[in-house]
């Protein structure tokens, strides 16, 4: 039984980069005033596509709308859109998020009162970044295994994966710029 149907849906951001997602549109749905779920994906450098996934597809058989944006840093989309989320978690990169959800809304597909982020891992993050860094826009958040404090995962890492968690996410020097994307 088709219970859904997973659909393109990419926006330009605020700063004209394209920005590529999926939207799973509940059987029978119409486009008007819906409930969205916002699932972004962890990693961040990995990627949702138009294949079946159990989670978006779960909300959606329960009358949930689901975006799954592939924000800037998401793999996929060419070395540029990966790079691009180089030092943007909790930045561009959730701006990327806010900002689809503004455009469903602005489209009227969406009811601004009935929107849940959720995620794990990355996604995780992205959801208390959410309920913190634009409360008004979220009604629930929803982390699964997420990194409430960036600064912290990379000042415990001392051997390789400190560089790389640091252009990823900010250096651990620069405490003040890591605390305003925390979630803790």
């Amino acid at each position: 039984k088709v219970l859904a149907r997973k659909e393109k849906f990419d926006y330009v951001a605020s700063d004209q980069r394209p920005i590529p997602g999926y939207l799973t549109v509940p059987a029978g749905a119409t486009r008007s005033r819906l409930p969205l779920v916002v699932l972004p994906h962890g990693g961040p450098w990995a990627r949702d596509d138009q294949s079946f996934d159990y989670w978006s597809f779960f909300y959606a058989a329960r009358g949930y709308l689901v975006y799954q944006p592939n924000f800037r840093g998401s793999d996929g989309y060419g070395e540029e859109h990966l790079r691009a989320g180089d030092g943007q978690w909790g930045r561009r990169m959730q701006d990327d998020i806010s900002e689809g959800v503004r455009k469903l809304v602005a489209d009227g597909i969406v009811d601004p009162s009935r929107v849940c982020i959720v995620g794990a891992s990355y996604g995780g993050y992205a959801a208390l970044a959410g309920a913190t860094l634009t409360p008004d826009l979220y009604a629930c958040a929803i982390s699964v295994n997420g990194i409430a404090n960036p600064g912290d995962l990379i000042a415990q890492d001392q051997g390789e994966q400190r560089a790389y968690w640091e252009q990823r996410i900010g250096r651990v020097a620069d405490r003040e710029s890591l605390r305003a994307i925390s979630p803790l």
